[in-house]
């Protein structure tokens, strides 16, 4: 459900209580402007919230039955707010009505109702289609907010737009559209809107990874939502703190948020929101490996969908039912599934989506021995990873100019405030006495130094975000992103200095039985002792890189191809011996080692990757424990029989 739809429904909070609580009957209610401009401002000030769907019903008969007659400026403020709540179960009547009134406000010169029905529109277009064709209608409403310089009319539709721009990835600019809402409600005191809003500001940091940052707004958000009884906003929070817990492998928690959030749209008697629960149900179950009921989970998510008209999450039903399969061991079904999953979610242009794609499809081609539709899987995933990598790195420095400049405009402000505030005492002072000067320089020595902490925090924040990029944060490895950047710069230097250089691929063999048998959390233990072990085998200034769940990549500078083999061969056997009792009694693990030397001069990085990953399928067919060595003589790669060319035993 998106942050427009509950920003509204935000605006009928106690309305029960005004519907129950009276004695008269609807159809008692007289037409009235000043009993109708109550009620619409309660609504529009988000104090009321109606908790399902009879009382929204309620809601909306009490206000048309205060609506006065010949009055089109209020009929279309009703009709609008009538759009956004009388459709949550059929998608293709709230767009249809929503197309109509927009029109009509459009001949009718009501700029402010055409700018709530393009939101309203928006959102049942996203439902009909897909989440980005939603923009132009909020960039539409956005521009005639600001021509209006109505706060809170922008503030719904900047809060609108961001939630798109979050789900497409884009969250820095979301970010800076959450925060200028945030702006816009406080500007009139819209308190229940800024704390809604709050919501909006903690997905954004999930997404980015920024785990505790994001706890700490979904929680307030939930908090909020409890004290007010507002079902609606307990809901997303509910939601959105199962996708968190679940990132952090916290999945005892993850699946109580989620079955939670079940249960509260099963209140709001919506549909659509029964199906974002369950879909995140099915995410996370898909985590714990709870496949056959993932498949449950989901055939009641489409059902969910299907009744409302909506055909969005059409993508990520078929992603999850791919990896589904593919846990299940049906690889073949697998992979026809996954085939439909590209299809939407290429349409959607969501990088996050696709990697998981892209990784699944992996393990089922190479669970179907089938190299070298794995090894193009594989490159697909690497793809993906490094342009999610360099959006993270411009939304990270986008997100920091933004930062600065809303920084810089606060001091602004407050500077100017300060500096008016001052001269208005001066005057005033001047003839009794200058101790108001004194004062006046302490102040101004206090503000230098707020502002040059808030400096110090700043350049502090920017490290932090520095060291998320570089680092692979649960093995303490190179990241994907740093480990590419120093094999292009140890290439460089290898072609100006002519030395020899060689990779090696690494793999964990059988690590998937590790995290099936064991669990993740014994999982991410053996990775990280794998990564301790060859750190310490390896020279000074040389690092392993994590590329992918239990893959690693070594640069071996200025070494020969032989010396780098056997520095392949002393990793496996460190491996092979590694003692892990302590994490599980008798359990232990084996690596296989693709070997690749440079070919000078000209040899480009994807082909000594390509070289160096062949090698490492030889080993894996092989038996795996093993190292192979890929010694550069065939210009094609592979040979015939599937072999990488020129490859030897170790």
């Amino acid at each position: 459900m998106s942050s427009r739809k509950f920003l509204i429904h935000i605006m009928l909070a106690a309305l029960l209580l005004l519907v129950l609580g009276s004695s008269v009957a609807v159809a008692a209610s007289q037409p009235s402007k000043a009993g109708f401009d109550r009620l619409a401002n309660r609504l529009a000030n988000q104090e009321l919230v109606p908790s399902n769907q009879k009382q929204t019903n309620q809601a909306l008969a009490k206000l048309r039955a205060l609506l006065p007659p010949n009055d089109p400026g209020r009929r279309f403020r009703y009709r609008y707010i009538y759009c956004d709540f009388a459709f949550s179960n059929d998608a293709k009547a709230g767009f249809a009505y929503a197309n109509r009134g927009l029109v009509e406000a459009s001949k009718a010169g009501d700029a402010s109702a055409a700018a709530n029905f393009e939101l309203c529109r928006g959102y049942y277009n996203g439902l009909l289609t897909t989440p980005r064709a939603e923009l132009a209608d909020y960039n539409a409403a956005i521009v005639i907010a600001r021509r209006l310089q109505d706060p809170r009319l922008l503030g719904d539709a900047l809060s609108a737009r961001g939630n798109i721009e979050s789900l497409l990835g884009d969250q820095s600019k979301a970010l800076n559209d959450f925060l200028d809402a945030d702006q816009q409600y406080r500007s009139i005191n819209l308190t229940t809107a800024v704390e809604v809003n709050q919501l909006n500001i903690g997905i954004s940091y999930r997404r980015m990874g920024l785990y505790d940052k994001a706890a700490q707004y979904l929680l307030q958000a939930r908090k909020s939502a409890l004290r007010r009884a507002n079902i609606d906003t307990e809901f997303a929070a509910a939601i959105q703190l199962g996708y968190l817990y679940s990132a952090q492998k916290r999945f005892a928690e993850a699946i109580t948020a989620h079955r939670r959030a079940v249960v509260l749209a099963k209140k709001l008697g919506d549909r659509e929101s029964m199906g974002d629960a369950r879909l995140g149900l099915a995410d996370v179950l898909n985590e714990r490996g709870d496949y056959a009921l993932v498949l449950k989970t989901l055939v009641l998510a489409k059902a969910d969908f299907i009744a409302v008209g909506d055909h969005s999450e059409d993508g990520m039903i078929y992603l999850y039912s791919g990896l589904a399969y593919t846990g299940l061991g049906q690889y073949r079904r697998a992979s026809r599934v996954l085939d439909l999953a590209e299809r939407y979610l290429q349409h959607g242009h969501n990088l996050r989506y696709l990697q998981m794609l892209y990784t699944a499809r992996a393990a089922t081609y190479k669970a179907m021995h089938q190299p070298l539709l794995a090894l193009a899987a594989y490159q697909q995933v690497l793809s993906a990873q490094q342009s999610l990598l360099q959006m993270a790195q411009a939304q990270f420095t986008t997100w920091m100019h933004y930062q600065q400049v809303a920084q810089k405009r606060k001091a602004e402000a407050l500077l100017l405030r300060t500096t008016a505030a001052n001269n208005r005492q001066r005057l005033a002072s001047l003839e009794r006495t200058r101790k108001w000067q004194g004062l006046s320089l302490l102040f101004g020595a206090l503000l230098v130094l707020g502002l040059l902490s808030l400096m110090v925090r700043q350049i502090s924040k920017t490290r932090q975000l520095r060291g998320i990029a570089h680092t692979d944060t649960l093995t303490g490895a190179a990241s994907r992103w740093q480990t590419d950047r120093l094999l292009i710069k140890e290439i460089q230097q290898a072609r100006a200095k002519s030395y020899e250089l060689a990779v090696l691929s690494i793999d964990l063999d059988h690590f998937k039985q590790v995290n099936d048998q064991h669990g993740h959390a014994v999982g991410d233990e053996v990775l990280r002792r794998v990564v301790k072990s060859c750190q310490s085998v390896l020279r000074k200034g040389e690092k392993i890189g994590r590329v992918g769940g239990e893959e690693f990549l070594i640069v071996l500078s200025d070494i020969p191809l032989e010396a780098a083999t056997r520095v392949a061969e002393r990793l496996r056997t460190d491996i092979e011996g590694l003692t892990l009792d302590e994490v599980v009694p008798g359990l232990r693990i084996t690596i296989s080692i693709g070997v690749a030397a440079l070919r000078l001069p000209d040899e480009d990085v994807q082909s000594l990757l390509q070289r160096a990953d062949a090698a490492l399928y030889q080993a894996k067919n092989l038996g795996r424990n093993t190292v192979q060595v890929d010694a550069g003589k065939a210009a094609d790669g592979l040979t015939d029989d599937g072999r990488p060319a020129g490859s030897q035993a170790s």
